[in-house]
């Protein structure tokens, strides 16, 4: 799906985006980003008219077209900062399929546009006992109240279900040997050959953490071997991750060989590697007795089905736990 080109098209709440999915153009061009000029005809000929059309008060507050909205938002850096601009929700259903009818219209490789829902980092909006039925029911509707649940088809969407392990004062990570253990659990329709061969294909990513050969997660998409226990996606990682963990390019960027050419990008990688290595000396706490070293959780996810939610992943057996997870002093983590 990702190989789709797509766009934004709005947002819902704080953390949840609404794509626009062209499959008609998909190899149309080198890149799979969508051409300024068709951006440009999709909200000077689309979105805007509809705008007028269903909001005509509101439509004053809209940009005049897509290149003054994109003189507008652009700062000096060439940085876009969008803007924020409503639609009302009695309106979206009949807004949206114009939307697609319309924008249908204006080229051939606009066919058959879909919208894609996506709901991002949640979890502690939906942080629930696991073995209580009723707390998994209000987490799950508190996760969906921004929906209209009677519209929603569960086979349509998917839901990534996690369980995180924590214990005070300690960094809790993943035994490289228990992978087949909770691929076994995550998959349960999967006989125990299967499993075994998944961990040795190249479609099974496994995570080092610190380098260390013994501790790692993994991140694996089982495809029609899920299928049985609708199971689309499985990983397992360590929360410590966050201290490092950029969706933007920062001082934690992958590095390339260029780094070490000339003296100058030289003198900057050492600066970086200086800055970084402060950043983790402070995850020990070492000399200051009024903070923590830095914790960290074991977490095991799954992405499944809507109407699976409530059922899936909602316990692993001790033994299993006792096998695969690892709990090491958070200091001595930091301190590897």
């Amino acid at each position: 799906m990702y190989k789709i080109p797509n766009f934004c098209f709005g947002k819902v709440a704080n953390r949840s985006v609404i794509r626009v999915f062209l499959p008609h153009m998909v190899n149309k061009y080198e890149s799979r980003a969508i051409p300024k000029d068709d951006l440009q005809l999709i909200y000077d000929r689309c979105l805007r008219p509809l705008v007028r059309m269903h909001l005509p008060n509101m439509a004053s507050h809209w940009p005049a077209s897509y290149t003054s909205a994109i003189a507008l938002y652009r700062d000096g850096t060439g940085r876009i900062h969008e803007g924020s601009l409503d639609v009302p929700a009695h309106i979206l259903d009949t807004f949206g399929q114009e939307y697609l009818t319309t924008l249908s219209a204006l080229h051939p490789y606009f066919r058959d546009a879909y919208f894609v829902h996506e709901f991002r980092g949640w979890k502690a909006s939906s942080i629930h006992d696991p073995l209580h039925q009723l707390d998994r029911q209000l987490a799950l509707d508190k996760f969906t109240d921004v929906l209209s649940m009677d519209k929603v088809d569960p086979s349509a969407w998917y839901i990534d279900v996690g369980l995180e392990f924590g214990h005070s004062d300690h960094v809790v990570t993943w035994r490289d040997t228990g992978h087949e253990a909770l691929l076994a659990h995550c998959l349960p329709s999967v006989d125990e050959v299967d499993v075994d061969s998944i961990v040795d294909k190249t479609t099974f990513q496994v995570d080092r953490m610190m380098h260390l050969k013994d501790l790692t997660g993994f991140r694996y998409a089982p495809g029609t071997k899920g299928h049985a226990d609708k199971v689309h996606y499985i990983q397992a990682y360590t929360t410590e991750k966050t201290m490092s963990y950029q969706l933007h390019p920062g001082l934690f960027s992958p590095l390339d060989p260029n780094s070490l050419l000339t003296s100058g990008s030289l003198k900057d990688l050492l600066q970086k590697v200086e800055e970084m290595s402060k950043i983790l000396f402070e995850c020990t706490a070492d000399g200051d007795e009024a903070r923590y070293a830095q914790e960290g959780c074991a977490r095991l996810e799954v992405r499944v089905g809507l109407s699976k939610a409530l059922t899936a992943l909602t316990t692993i057996p001790n033994n299993i736990c006792r096998y695969c997870l690892v709990p090491l002093p958070a200091k001595t983590w930091w301190s590897v």
